[in-house]
């Protein structure tokens, strides 16, 4: 059973839109808004999600290291056996957010992270970020394909936790 904890900016935690940038880092022990559809698909692999971070894109960008500091140690602290950043869609404050948290925390903890990013509007960034992240391709928002991107990165996820090896898997489904 694997353990995951999910990375969300206040948008996708169903916590208000834009104008709720300001929204401090927060959590709960169960999956919020993109997380439900996430938590569905690992219940069926006998796995759950222990917890969602949420954080307003407007509040990180002015506490960084306070962010990105208190999420590493949360993520030790609920033994999480992976960390999913996203889904991000076409969100380019959120996939950056998601990208530096996912960053820091395999930098910092002996966690696996997967990122889920779209190209679309990222594309500078996931060219920055792909060579240290695994980032699975993913449908901008309102694109056909979420279904799918959720799986490969549920099995990138299981085989990160298994320590299997992620190489052909990672050509095929991530940039």
């Amino acid at each position: 059973m694997m353990k995951v904890i999910i990375l969300l900016d206040q948008i996708q935690a169903g916590l208000g839109g834009k104008e709720k940038g300001d929204t401090p880092l927060g959590g709960k022990k169960l999956a919020m808004g993109a997380a439900d559809t996430i938590d569905k698909a690992l219940r069926k692999m006998d796995s759950e999600i222990i917890g969602t971070f949420y954080c307003g894109t407007d509040y990180y960008q002015e506490n960084k290291i306070e962010v990105k500091r208190k999420v590493a140690k949360m993520c030790e602290k609920m033994q999480a056996d992976v960390v999913i950043a996203g889904p991000t869609y076409d969100y380019p404050d959120f996939s950056t957010m998601a990208c530096e948290l996912a960053e820091n925390i395999q930098e910092n903890t002996v966690i696996p992270v997967v990122a889920l990013t779209a190209i679309e509007k990222n594309e500078a960034l996931i060219e920055q970020y792909e060579a240290a992240l695994t980032i699975v391709k993913m449908p901008k928002k309102g694109g056909t394909g979420l279904s799918d991107s959720i799986d490969h990165a549920l099995e990138l996820c299981r085989l990160k936790v298994a320590n299997e090896e992620t190489s052909e898997f990672v050509t095929q489904y991530c940039y």
